[in-house]
């Protein structure tokens, strides 16, 4: 079981929250799924139905066995550590901040909101609320781009909203950068400055290289 939480579920929940676009509320939507479905796991268990250890469940059939009560219990045991080390380390984000990722919510939403917001900021989500282009716009864009896209209009709502999706909600920006500067700074180039390869390594943009040569041509004079 142990084995296959390590190389099933948490390996596939540990893909889920690598990328670049990746914000706190994917990793809180994740880890909350994977916490609820650990707790109808151990309710399943103490049913004796194992469908959700395909693994396990292939070997009891094969050899027409049961599990004992202590095999389950331990079962149980691991599962809801596993639950209370996630809820730890990923605790649940602040309701206040809901609107960041639903700006269109009704008037009772609204109102709520309002608590948590200085007057200036009610009034600009009031304004994004109401807007139908922006709603459009927004299913269109990714949750960051979209407080971008505002801030030139609404520019305190936006900067409190892209304040909250800046933080990296993972290592995975910190794990790519340590693996780009693994590959640059080899032993044979330990005394290279990397700032320059750094920046072109990491950027998702690719470079315009006849554009830039073409730029920076020398030309030279006639002898």
């Amino acid at each position: 079981m142990d084995r296959w939480l390590k190389t099933g579920v948490l390996n596939a929940l540990n893909l889920a929250l690598q990328g670049k676009a990746v914000t706190v509320f994917n990793v809180q939507d994740k880890i909350k799924a994977a916490r609820l479905k650990m707790e109808l796991w151990c309710v399943r268990l103490d049913r004796q139905e194992f469908d959700c250890f395909p693994t396990l469940a292939d070997f009891l059939l094969a050899a027409d066995e049961e599990l004992d009560g202590g095999t389950v219990a331990a079962f149980k045991e691991h599962l809801q550590g596993l639950h209370f080390q996630l809820g730890r380390y990923f605790p649940e984000l602040d309701a206040g901040f809901e609107w960041i990722r639903n700006p269109f919510g009704d008037k009772t939403h609204i109102e709520h909101v309002s608590s948590k917001l200085p007057p200036r900021q009610v009034d600009s989500l009031v304004d994004i609320a109401s807007d139908g282009t922006l709603r459009t716009t927004f299913r269109e864009k990714s949750l960051t781009d979209f407080w971008v896209h505002v801030q030139p209009e609404h520019p305190e709502l936006a900067d409190a909203a892209l304040k909250q999706l800046m933080p990296f909600p993972t290592t995975y920006n910190c794990e790519a950068v340590f693996s780009a500067l693994v590959g640059l700074k080899t032993k044979q180039r330990n005394r290279i400055n990397v700032d320059c390869d750094m920046r072109l390594k990491l950027s998702s943009l690719d470079p315009d290289i006849v554009s830039l040569m073409s730029q920076h041509k020398q030309h030279h004079s006639s002898h």
